[in-house]
């Protein structure tokens, strides 16, 4: 991993969104999205996340990945399951749909099953949209900015460039708590906008030497607050 990429921008340090979350272990579950998961992760789980859209006609989260993967699953079935089994873990929500349309919905949702189930700094808010994220850190959710896909291995510096110039657009504009990308994006992220903790996923093979070294400075580097693993 270089430490150099373009030298034709600097670091930047902007105002964050500084709201607690409770972490006991970087490493958590990615993709918990059926019931049938909820059910099986271990007791102990410091954290897993689901994939959420909003539904705004039935005002609630719907659990899936994409429309390959679609079920109407609510969000609070996972919860009355994590509810039952007594888990005490944090969980990442990555918000597949969080526009303006349904900020304020979506938002006084989560504010109520937090509230119902107990998640005071336990929910992590993630969305492609740092401008409807803004609402959410001012009702104390702790909140990471998903940065626009870009392998930084693979592009030339101009388009290298606008993805940051892109990000620092955004971040100038609004307050989150966290940045998050795909693992190959952690040393870009770190360098060009250090005072963000980096919350990223990885594979977890156990047969490949290159992965585990990757997933190690991952785990080892105090920059990055969470890894989810499959």
């Amino acid at each position: 991993m270089p430490e150099s990429f373009t030298d034709k921008r600097s670091p930047q340090n902007f105002s964050t969104c500084n709201q607690l979350l409770t972490v006991s272990n970087k490493k958590w579950i990615k993709a918990v999205n059926t019931i049938s998961l909820i059910e099986k992760i271990p007791g102990d789980v410091p954290g897993f996340e689901c994939d959420v859209y909003f539904d705004t006609s039935k005002n609630y989260l719907q659990v899936y990945h994409d429309s390959a993967g679609y079920m109407e699953l609510n969000f609070e079935a996972i919860l009355k399951v994590y509810q039952t089994r007594k888990l005490s873990a944090s969980i990442w929500l990555d918000f597949k749909n969080l526009s303006a349309a349904n900020e304020k919905k979506s938002l006084n949702y989560l504010i109520a099953l937090r509230n119902q189930y107990k998640l005071q700094n336990k929910l992590i808010i993630e969305s492609s949209s740092p401008k409807s994220l803004q609402s959410f850190c001012d009702s104390n959710f702790f909140t990471s900015f998903y940065t626009p896909f870009f392998n930084p291995y693979s592009i030339k510096e101009a388009e290298l460039i606008k993805h940051l110039d892109s990000i620092t657009s955004a971040l100038k504009q609004y307050k989150v708590s966290a940045l998050s990308g795909y693992y190959f994006q952690y040393p870009v992220l770190k360098k060009y906008f250090p005072n963000y903790p980096i919350l990223t996923w990885s594979d977890n093979s156990n047969i490949s030497l290159v992965s585990n070294a990757f997933n190690k400075i991952l785990l080892d580097d105090s920059h990055v607050k969470l890894v989810l693993f499959p």
